[in-house]
């Protein structure tokens, strides 16, 4: 038995624009389904995964 899924990855870089040097990255991957792709709240809380770890240090943000 084959099963065929698209993974999907989501990188944001920040860079330091005087340096130009990248200071800080995440990423996140995950099978996508289709109705997935085209869900604005699922690429929000994706977004929202992905930057939970920024700033490097920070305390996380109370729910």
């Amino acid at each position: 038995r084959v099963t065929e899924y698209t993974q999907g990855t989501f990188i944001i870089d920040m860079i330091d624009p005087d340096a130009n040097a990248s200071v800080w990255r995440s990423v996140t991957q995950s099978k996508l389904k289709e109705e997935t792709i085209r869900d604005q709240a699922a690429l929000d809380s994706a977004a929202m995964r992905v930057l939970a770890g920024f700033p490097p240090g920070a305390l996380p943000a109370s729910q």
